[in-house]
């Protein structure tokens, strides 16, 4: 919780496999696809694709029977057998798309098309019921001795099922673009492109006490609260209830290969909305969370994607340098055949959300938690939102002014991703020569490369410390580890020469 519990030897909390625990699985299963698809040519100037696929899985089954349910989330016990109802047999999944020459001169064109996609491969999260009882048990241990905590005290009541009536997770994909060939070679490109996915998976603990509402419309979680189903403690249930929302403008030119030099430059304009990662393990976190928390507040799991960027601009380049023209004889063949290349990347920050270590709300909310993160949200000091809290230094990303710790039992005000965090940019530059060497054979050729990686030696910072509060007591000031930025996410200059002999 904070530097003197750390120094004292005294965790928070235990949660994982006793001693004598197995945790191996063999499970069989097997995919069908099955897809027809044609192309209708309604005239010379338009084209129309449309087709449908069918995927379908069997069930999972472990080559021992060692898997569990538990069907209804007030069971008292799991029960043996299949993990869940099989969710595939509706995979019908439709695609179309148009191409259209709009003035029939072949320089400007409309492209379009839309899919439904289904996932095929639910089994890769069935990692995380290896630990279920009663052949696996996993104990959840509050306050344990470090570093050998007290098993005899955890009865192996954590568990980590699967939505019995789970929903095959989905996207839909659709995109709209112009194309206009333009003079100099060079097309340029303006699209829409979007998402919309829907029973996806996430994460959470479902087995917390019901808040009640106080006279002014506050959630409350009174100390001592039980967790609905007292047969268990955490029951971190892997469902089928998320959603995501993404939208982007994109606009692209380019200068096809000629006269020596190419260039493309991309830019996207984007906005990426989920209610946690569509994952079921928390390690796909980065700065941000996987998990979804109690459901009590709406949307309280809404909000930027990690992933998101608002901006993101890519450009790069190759020119055949024309250092030997008008020279002859050793001298044309030393500078003849070099080219330089180059990447440019730009991209805004990515979005943060801020945590309180402990769980403040009394919720009991105790799920598997990646590094870095809480079990609840602060909320914000009076005046002060997600647009003025943060600083931007790398000693202090945030201003922990703007934030309070909320009174026990409640939830914090602060949002999911509600803070941007370090932008990126980087410039990659090659500059290289290929030589024929016909005496070698007749593909012989040696090519040197001089690469040199961000090139300007500009420094990408990581995501800061997100731990605002340790959450253990009334008042208490933020952390000074809040907001401070360790790592970085790409490397400093480096510069590398390559020689490559082709035959």
């Amino acid at each position: 919780a904070n530097l003197a519990t750390f120094f004292r030897n005294q965790p928070i909390s235990f949660i994982g496999l006793t001693p004598e625990g197995a945790i191996d699985r063999y499970w069989r299963f097997t995919l069908f696809g099955a897809y027809v698809h044609d192309e209708f040519r309604l005239g010379p100037r338009l084209t129309l694709n449309g087709g449908l696929r069918y995927e379908y899985m069997t069930m999972p089954e472990e080559k021992y029977g060692r898997d569990s349910a538990l069907i209804n989330l007030s069971d008292p016990a799991p029960t043996p057998g299949p993990l869940y109802q099989n969710p595939t047999a509706g995979n019908l999944s439709p695609r179309g798309g148009i191409a259209w020459d709009i003035g029939g001169d072949g320089r400007t064109s409309l492209r379009g098309g839309y899919g439904l996609y289904f996932n095929t491969n639910n089994q890769q999260h069935l990692i995380v019921t290896v630990t279920n009882p009663p052949f696996t048990p996993r104990v959840s241990i509050m306050n344990p001795t470090f570093p050998n905590p007290p098993f005899e005290r955890g009865i192996g009541n954590s568990l980590r099922p699967v939505q019995w009536n789970l929903e095959n997770p989905r996207v839909h994909v659709w995109n709209i673009n112009v194309q206009r060939a333009l003079p100099w070679e060079t097309v340029l490109m303006v699209g829409y492109a979007g998402s919309r996915g829907k029973h996806l998976l996430r994460s959470s603990d479902v087995n917390v006490p019901t808040p009640v509402t106080l006279a002014d419309g506050t959630l409350f979680i009174p100390a001592g609260s039980p967790r609905p189903n007292r047969n268990f403690s955490t029951i971190e249930l892997k469902s089928s209830d998320g959603d995501s929302w993404y939208k982007a403008l994109i606009l692209d030119v380019r200068r096809r290969w000629t006269g020596g030099f190419m260039v493309q430059s991309s830019y996207t304009l984007s906005s990426s909305v989920d209610t946690t990662q569509a994952s079921t393990f928390f390690s796909d976190a980065t700065n941000g969370t996987t998990t979804a928390f109690p459901e009590f507040v709406p949307d309280y799991n809404k909000g930027p994607s990690d992933f998101d960027a608002r901006h993101h601009w890519v450009t790069n380049f190759t020119w055949q340098v024309p250092f030997a023209r008008g020279l002859s004889g050793v001298s044309k063949a030393l500078l003849d055949g070099w080219h330089v290349s180059g990447i440019l990347r730009v991209r805004s920050g990515n979005p943060l959300t801020v945590f309180v270590q402990n769980n403040r709300s009394r919720s009991l909310w105790t799920p598997s938690l990646g590094p870095g993160i809480g079990s609840d949200r602060p909320s914000y000091a009076p005046g002060r939102d997600g647009g003025n809290a943060v600083v931007g230094s790398p000693d202090q990303w945030f201003d922990p002014t703007a934030f309070v710790l909320q009174p026990a039992g409640t939830f914090g005000n602060t949002g999911r991703g509600d803070f941007t965090g370090p932008d990126l940019q980087t410039v990659d530059v090659s500059l290289g020569k290929g030589m024929a060497l016909p005496r070698l054979s007749a593909r012989g050729r040696l090519e040197l490369r001089i690469e040199a990686f961000n090139i300007f030696n500009h420094t990408n910072f990581g995501p800061p410390s997100l731990i605002a509060f340790a959450g253990t007591t009334d008042n208490e000031p933020p952390l000074s580890t809040f907001g401070r930025i360790t790592t970085t996410v790409t490397s400093s200059r480096q510069i590398q020469i390559g020689l490559r002999l082709g035959f």
